[in-house]
């Protein structure tokens, strides 16, 4: 790799002995790893203290890289669906009938056998409550999720049989229905949240006020439709009297174009008053 990289003669020479120079010392490597060196030299001018040797250093920049694996989402149980009477007593009967079915093998089985068995039960029992579903975003709502299903696969059949009008009729109406569905639950996540965040405040319970804010904070834009929290001053009270105003802080919760303007309104005023 010495040779592959262009450098002046002087860093390219590997060995000298009266008056001659060569390069006889190479750094060598397969051609899949080549594009991961940077750079490749000799040092002429690197001297190591108490040894005599007439090569000079020759050194590269090594740097792999890796492909990074796309994660991947395990499926995880909805348990809190066990909390729906129906689900819960469908469960509890097929897991019922599932090891009445197997208590003789588990007899006769032996310790490691009868525990493989019993856990592979429950998992396969456990698939009666269903899994949870993957959502990019909180406010999604498994009705969205159930259209998005269906949308993928009429565009899955789209792509066997492209010129079918009523496959594309359908995607486009599928699509309308899932863009106004998806903005009814984010506006009505959004108000919930609103809400509760209202409600702590009230109650003056900080952590969870803080922790409302933080939610309303991440990519959500403050608009008229979040009700009374809106440019609104949440009073925090500290330590002490709370029957004195010094006692308590205030958190604004206006938007960013709000912040700005205010800002400028402040400056102006501080001259005048």
């Amino acid at each position: 790799m010495n040779t592959y990289f262009k450098h002046k003669p002087s860093k390219k020479w590997t060995w000298r002995s009266s008056g001659d120079r060569q390069m006889i010392d190479y750094i060598i490597i397969d051609r899949r790893w080549r594009s991961c060196i940077s750079n490749a030299r000799s040092y002429p001018s690197a001297i190591v203290p108490n040894v005599e040797n007439d090569h000079n250093f020759v050194l590269a920049n090594f740097k792999v890289r890796f492909n990074v694996q796309k994660r991947t989402h395990t499926k995880k149980l909805d348990i809190e669906k066990l909390r729906i009477p129906g689900v819960k007593k469908r469960y509890e009967i097929e897991i019922k009938d599932r090891f009445e079915a197997l208590s003789s093998m588990i007899e006769e089985a032996s310790l490691d056998q009868a525990l493989y068995i019993v856990n592979r039960t429950i998992s396969k029992t456990a698939e009666v409550i269903g899994f949870k579903r993957y959502r990019r975003e909180p406010w999604i709502s498994d009705e969205v999720l159930n259209l998005a299903d269906q949308r993928r696969k009429i565009q899955a059949k789209m792509s066997i049989t492209p010129q079918d009008d009523n496959l594309k009729q359908n995607n486009t109406q599928l699509k309308n229905v899932i863009n106004i569905k998806v903005e009814e639950c984010r506006n009505e996540w959004f108000n919930k949240l609103c809400y509760e965040a209202e409600e702590a405040s009230r109650k003056n319970d900080i952590r969870s006020l803080f922790q409302k804010v933080k939610t309303l904070k991440k990519g959500i834009k403050l608009n008229d439709k979040c009700g009374s929290i809106r440019d609104k001053d949440v009073t925090i009270p500290k330590k002490g009297d709370t029957t004195t105003c010094e006692t308590y802080r205030t958190i604004s919760l206006i938007c960013h174009a709000s912040k700005i303007i205010l800002d400028i309104i402040r400056r102006r005023m501080k001259n005048t008053i």
